[in-house]
C-alpha cells in the first residue's frame, strides 16, 4: 500500500476511535436522561421537556403513568439503539473495515434505526400531549425518517460496491 493511502488510513482509525468515545459518552448519558425520565413518569415527579413543552405527570392515574413509562422507555431505547449502530460503524471503521459486509450492515442498521427512532419519538410527544388534561399540542419532526431513508439507500449502494469490489478482486 502506497504511503498516502497508508496516512488516510491512519488518519481514519484515529477519527474513528474519538467518534466511538463520542458515542459511548451519549450511549452513557441516553442511560441516564433515559431512566431518570422514566422514573419520573412512573413516579408522578417532574415532567418532561418535549418540543419546550413541559409534561407535568403528577395527575396521571397509575395505569396511564405505566403506560407513558413503557412508550418513555421504548422511545429512549430507540435513540440508544442509534447511537449503538453508529458506536459499532465506528468500531469497524477504527479496525480500518471500512468497505466491508459489516460495516454496510451497520450503516443499514443505523437507518433503521433512525425511522425507528423517528416512530418512536412521535408516538412518545403524541402520547405525553394526550395524557395531560387539556391535551396540548405538539410538532413532530420528520428528520429522523429522511436520515433513516438516505442511510438505507447509501447502504444499499455500498453494498452492491462490495459486490463488485469483491467480483474484481475474483477476476484475475
Amino acid at each position: 500500500m502506497r504511503p498516502e493511502i497508508q496516512a488516510k488510513l491512519r488518519k481514519i482509525k484515529r477519527v474513528s476511535f474519538i467518534l466511538r468515545v463520542i458515542c459511548k459518552v451519549l450511549l452513557a448519558l441516553i442511560t441516564l436522561v433515559g431512566l431518570g425520565a422514566v422514573v419520573c413518569v412512573l413516579f408522578g415527579v417532574g415532567g418532561i421537556n418535549y418540543g419546550n413543552t413541559i409534561f407535568w405527570t403528577a395527575g396521571l392515574t397509575l395505569g396511564h403513568r405505566l403506560l407513558l413509562g413503557a412508550v418513555t422507555a421504548l422511545a429512549f431505547a430507540a435513540l440508544f439503539k442509534c447511537f449503538y449502530h453508529l458506536h459499532r460503524l465506528f468500531g469497524d471503521y477504527s479496525q480500518g473495515d471500512i468497505f466491508t459486509r459489516a460495516s454496510v450492515g451497520q450503516l443499514r442498521q443505523f437507518g433503521i434505526a433512525c425511522l425507528l427512532w423517528g416512530v418512536m419519538n412521535l408516538v412518545w410527544g403524541l402520547s405525553l400531549a394526550l395524557s395531560v388534561h387539556p391535551a396540548k399540542t405538539f410538532q413532530g419532526h420528520a428528520d429522523s425518517f429522511v436520515i433513516g431513508a438516505i442511510l438505507i439507500v447509501i447502504a444499499w449502494f455500498m453494498d452492491m460496491a462490495v459486490d463488485l469490489r469483491e467480483e474484481n478482486e475474483l477476476t484475475i
